[in-house]
Order: C-alpha cells, then sequence, then structure tokens
C-alpha cells in the first residue's frame, strides 16, 4: 500500500522539478513528511536540488590531540610524554593550555 495516489504522482511528474522548499510544500499540503516526498521524488526519477548545505562560521575545528600538542610545546614536553592526554575533557585540556605560561 502506498501513500501516494495517482493524482499525487501525476502532480509531483508535472512539477518538473523539487528542492526542499518545494518538497515541504508539497508534504504539508498532502499531510507526508519531507523526507517521504524527497524519497519519491528520486524513486520517480526527477530532478532534485537539496537545500544548500550551511558552514559553520566558528572557524577551524581544533581537535583534542592538536590541543594536547600545544600543551606539549608551552610545557616543553614530548607529545610522547602526554600520550593519553588526549583523552581528557576538552573543557579540562583548554583549561589546562590557559594555566601553562607562554
Amino acid at each position: 500500500m502506498t501513500a501516494y495516489t495517482d493524482k499525487m504522482v501525476s502532480d509531483m511528474t508535472s512539477a518538473g522539478s523539487f528542492t526542499y522548499e518545494t518538497a515541504s510544500e508539497f508534504a504539508n499540503a498532502h499531510s507526508l513528511s519531507v523526507r517521504s516526498v524527497i524519497s519519491k521524488v528520486k524513486n520517480l526519477g526527477l530532478p532534485y536540488t537539496p537545500k544548500p548545505v550551511t558552514k559553520s562560521s566558528a572557524g577551524p575545528r581544533i581537535t583534542k590531540a592538536d590541543i594536547v600538542l600545544l600543551i606539549a610545546d608551552a610545557a616543553g614536553a614530548s607529545p610522547a610524554a602526554l600520550a593519553g592526554l588526549d583523552k581528557a575533557d576538552v573543557r579540562s585540556l583548554r583549561a589546562l593550555l590557559a594555566a601553562l605560561p607562554s
């Protein structure tokens, strides 16, 4: 059993192509989920343009391993001597880095 009637499928094919916004409008108009509509659009072989991916404006991510390397540099220790420190909480690592003299 399908949630899509023949009329709904013909409406979709007559629309031609879909974006996330048009799929959302179609879903709201027919009491369907947006994911279901997008899946049906792809199943019918209709063109679909996904919404653009938004990039974080927070800047580049720094990993715990990177923080451990910075701590090793600030403390004058070898990174191998601080092995396992990357398992610590990020806030703790940042606090340790901030507490070390520059």
